[in-house]
């Protein structure tokens, strides 16, 4: 029974391989949405903190920039956040409207690709089950048999 595993094992294992296509690079273009009003205020505040500490390091002044933040009063935050509101109204108004898709594909290209994938399939089938040297191991009726379940389930 071993030998039956480790056969079929490695049948569908000579068929395995990394999925398709990889990983998807970013687009540069893609639109970015407008920044929150502590970001607003730590662009401001930055250039200030900096001087006084020259070998400050960047988790350092993140941590000072957001003790800053919490230590200001709401109608100090005001002009932050009224930036951020109105960021954000310009940038819906250069949105797409829903349900449009831009990166939409033809039927087409769609179409060959399925065409494309059914070929590779199809010439996959023609080649047929490998029989390994382990099954070569075996005595022959065995190899014989495992080779026509192979065959049959093909």
């Amino acid at each position: 029974m071993l030998m039956v595993d480790k056969v079929r094992y490695d049948w569908e294992m000579k068929s395995y391989g990394p999925a398709k296509g990889g990983k998807k690079k970013k687009d540069p273009n893609v639109h970015k949405r407008p920044p929150s009003g502590f970001f607003l205020s730590c662009s401001e505040f930055c250039p200030k903190i900096k001087p006084t500490g020259p070998g400050i390091s960047v988790g350092d002044m993140a941590k000072k920039l957001g003790a800053m933040w919490n230590n200001l009063s709401d109608s100090e935050k005001q002009p932050c956040i009224m930036k951020t509101t109105e960021l954000k109204e310009k940038d819906v108004a250069h949105c797409e409207p829903k349900g449009t898709f831009v990166g939409a594909k033809s039927p087409a290209l769609v179409a060959a690709k399925m065409v494309e994938e059914q070929d590779e399939e199809d010439e996959e089938r023609k080649k047929g089950p490998a029989v390994s040297v382990m099954a070569m191991s075996l005595d022959s009726q065995a190899a014989i048999h495992l080779y026509k379940t192979f065959v049959d389930e093909v």
